[in-house]
């Protein structure tokens, strides 16, 4: 019998935070660093060295920087620095921070399943309105706000740190909650802070695990070559005009990388996790200049590449991108795989995960098994997925871990390890794109993401005015740095919002009025002016005027649903994209004696059989419409109730159906089940809302 060798099996798991302290803050805009440290980073880095599995960590020089400015300058942010404050002693700004923030955690992991911080919810109000804020603070007691403090901390704080003594004397406690107790919550939370790089630089030094990294302040780095790159999937017309063309930028990111690396690590890095997967020709040559030997995105870009031909799935072998002298290692991450951790086991039994994960994996060496070099790539955010497992993800993590190691048939390694390996195939040209639907639009193309390019660029202009040498001009090259980041851009414009989208623009902002500073310049008056535009909430959520569609499954027509309130699913989710959808949008409307809804899969659902839409609505009557997607075209009907799916799937309730009243506010929300297991909730946390229009003002709105 011929010996096989096993499948490598390469985790690449992304840690990143954008520099959250602005060049004249006192302390960072947000707490975001410290709160992903006392959990994802040590809890993950702890099952690792338990289980001794090798796997690569890609660390963000923005985030390096903060984590140990943390240890050594303790720069408290504004959820710290409120939180020290004796209940009794709370200004009433204070209080409204906290009401506002402090349930800043998946409600249905970490509120709803505990008594006191669901309670101190529905107290305060998941919708949280003016009206609601001022009846908060009259009937908030000193300890309700202890209590509050106390259980965010705590629900933010990871399965290894929920076993420290004195923490899980607290999580017994479960409410009554002194000031000394929060500050021991505190205190912990610092001492784990402490102790996240020396783990990961003991097990890199022993070679168990690689460490990567990101360019310095994860900036995209085929855009700052040159925005013309994103033509492939956008139109010239709606990209920043001048372009932003400095690929000299993006040598300076992966450099200003490599000397973080080193300096925290005591080493130089090996790989390079292009920020968000975004690679071009351009991007990938200034990669392989600098030295990184392999970089890695997703698999639909190889798909969209010139290459040479693979015998099966192309991403389940590394390839050589070659231009001139410089070459560098491409791998390809399998998003069905990497997806799946991040938006479909939290809602699964561990056990079960495990095996349905490891399944996949044992299948996908049974048809590679004659593919030399053959591996597969899970590349994912190693911070967000966590925060939707009841465990924490100890029970998934550690499991296949251990499951895997027991496996002949399959081999945890890092990415490095298995570079050295020779391979046959080539990338001629790579496709530009992110792991994002393989194009920029999340960057780039929207009129709010094309302002701050142009603001980039007018800044970056006064940096090329300097003369080389001049201190000036590395001062003012140090704050351009910070404001390239994809961050910023990333929340402006569509497709994602976020209550927090005021502190990105700021800080974006602010960085580049820096930049002028720094050349001795007046910053221009347009930097005093928000780029990002206050939500428009009520105009968003409240439908426009009646209609009347057909409900035959079929857009009909372009007009017929105008009127109707869009939803992209993916802005009321996570600060983290995925490669693949289970809704496209959500509309909905009324019309003169009915409410309607349109769900938009995507091609992904429509051909999978065991999918089920459940809309839920909840008004005069609290109603459940199911509808499974096992057999299409498909009409169901009933007495107030008609829905059709073909190419989208509409629903007419109507009034005497759902027992809504005009004037009165309807809630919906919408779970996806595959077979039983729940894959998805929209929104993820609340509902969505609208008010019930009364007759006048159908009327004065109707339009034929």
């Amino acid at each position: 019998m011929v010996n096989v060798e096993p499948l490598s099996v390469l985790f690449l798991w992304h840690h990143h935070q954008p520099f959250y302290q602005g060049p004249e803050m006192e302390q960072p805009a947000m707490p975001w660093v410290r709160l992903h440290a006392v959990r994802g980073y040590l809890d993950m880095i702890t099952v690792v060295a338990d289980c001794e599995a090798s796997m690569t960590f890609n660390f963000s020089p923005s985030l390096l920087e903060q984590i140990t400015s943390s240890e050594l300058l303790d720069p408290r942010d504004e959820f710290e620095r409120v939180s020290f404050i004796p209940s009794a002693d709370l200004p009433a700004e204070a209080k409204r921070f906290i009401l506002a923030n402090f349930f800043s955690v998946n409600w249905n992991v970490h509120v709803r399943p505990h008594p006191r911080y669901a309670a101190l919810l529905s107290r305060r109000g998941e919708r949280l309105t003016e009206a609601a804020m001022r009846q908060a603070l009259v009937e908030f007691t000193n300890q309700d706000f202890s209590d509050l403090v106390a259980l965010f901390h705590l629900a933010w704080t990871g399965f290894v740190g929920k076993k420290r003594p004195e923490l899980a004397e607290l999580i017994k406690k479960g409410q009554g909650y002194t000031d000394e107790d929060v500050r021991t919550i505190l205190a912990s939370h610092r001492e784990i802070l402490s102790r996240i790089i020396p783990l990961y630089r003991e097990l890199y030094e022993q070679d168990l695990i690689e460490v990567s990294v990101s360019p310095y302040s994860h900036a995209i780095l085929p855009l700052l070559c040159d925005t013309q790159v994103a033509m492939a999937d956008i139109p010239r017309q709606r990209l920043p005009n001048p372009a932003y063309r400095h690929p000299e930028d993006a040598e300076r990111q992966l450099k200003k990388a490599w000397d973080v690396h080193t300096k925290t690590w005591g080493r130089t890095p090996s790989g390079l996790w292009p920020s968000e997967g975004s690679v071009s020709d351009d991007a990938l040559e200034r990669a392989a200049a600098c030295g990184f030997q392999w970089a890695a995105t997703d698999q639909a870009i190889l798909e969209r590449s010139e290459r040479t031909y693979t015998n099966g799935p192309a991403h389940f072998v590394s390839h050589d991108w070659v231009r001139g002298s410089q070459t560098i290692r491409m791998y390809f991450r399998d998003h069905a795989l990497s997806d799946a951790i991040g938006f479909r086991y939290s809602t699964m039994d561990p056990a079960q995960s495990v095996e349905e994960f490891v399944g996949h994996l044992r299948r996908i060496e049974e048809i590679t098994r004659d593919t030399p070099g053959r591996c597969v790539v899970i590349a994912l955010d190693g911070e967000n997925p966590w925060e939707a497992f009841p465990d924490g993800g100890e029970g998934f993590l550690s499991g296949v871990c251990r499951t895997i190691a027991s496996d002949q048939r399959l081999q945890l390694s890092a990415v490095s390890r298995h570079a050295h390996r020779v391979t046959r195939e080539r990338i001629l040209h790579v496709h530009p794109g992110s792991w994002i639907d393989s194009n920029f639009r999340i960057w780039i193309g929207d009129p709010e993401k094309n302002r701050a390019w142009i603001e980039l660029d007018r800044a970056r202009r006064r940096v090329e005015d300097l003369p080389v040498g001049d201190p000036r001009r590395e001062e003012c090259e140090r704050w351009l740095l910070k404001a390239q980041g994809s961050d910023w851009f990333w929340w402006y414009g569509e497709p994602f919002s976020s209550e927090y989208e005021s502190h990105f623009d700021e800080l974006f902002r602010g960085f580049l009025k820096a930049v002028y500073r720094a050349a001795d310049l007046l910053p221009p008056p347009s930097l005093d002016e928000p780029i990002v535009s206050p939500p428009p909430e009520e105009r968003r959520l409240q439908p426009m005027f009646p209609i009347s569609p057909t409900m035959d499954g079929r857009e009909t027509s372009f007009y017929e649903w105008t009127g109707a309130c869009r939803i992209d699913p993916r802005q009321y989710g996570a600060a983290m994209g995925r490669s693949e959808h289970v809704l496209r949008a959500i509309y909905y409307a009324f019309g003169r004696d009915h409410l309607f809804f349109r769900l938009d899969p995507t091609s992904t659902i429509r051909s999978q059989s065991q999918i089920v839409v459940r809309l839920h609505l909840h008004g005069g009557k609290s109603r459940l419409i199911s509808v499974p997607f096992t057999e299409i075209p498909a009409v169901y009907e009933e007495e107030g109730l008609r829905w059709a799916l073909q190419d989208i799937l509409e629903i007419a309730a109507g009034q005497e159906y759902s027992g809504v009243v005009p004037g009165e506010e309807l809630q919906f929300w919408i779970e996806i089940l595959e077979g039983e297991s729940l894959i998805e909730k929209l929104p993820p946390a609340g509902v969505y809302r609208f008010i019930v229009p009364s007759p006048e003002l159908m009327a004065a709105h109707w339009i034929v």
